[in-house]
């Protein structure tokens, strides 16, 4: 049993090097550029692009490139403040 278990770590541990050196063998420019052509309005997101805009620090991604990493065209939700900010007030002329 410990010798299962010995080889399933072993493994586990080799896909999770090889991912790793896959994501930072990649240039700043390069990931940039899958960001720009990631196009369309997927329903699940690109969380492998994702991936790579998160474990690039150094790359100093913007939050919009984030998203777009995630979403590609898809619109940001609209944010109405004003709805946020008088939601539970009473707008009486009393």
């Amino acid at each position: 049993m410990k010798t299962i278990l010995t080889i399933l770590l072993a493994l586990s541990m080799t896909t999770v090097h090889a991912a790793t050196t896959e994501v930072q063998a990649e240039s700043c420019d390069q990931i940039r550029e899958q960001i720009r052509a990631h196009t369309g309005m997927p329903a699940k997101p690109n969380t492998i692009l994702l991936g790579k805009v998160g474990a690039n620090k150094k790359c100093r991604f913007t939050s919009a490139e984030a998203y777009r990493a995630a979403w590609g065209d898809k619109p940001l939700p609209k944010d109405d403040r004003r709805d946020r900010r008088s939601k539970g007030r009473e707008h009486g002329d009393e």
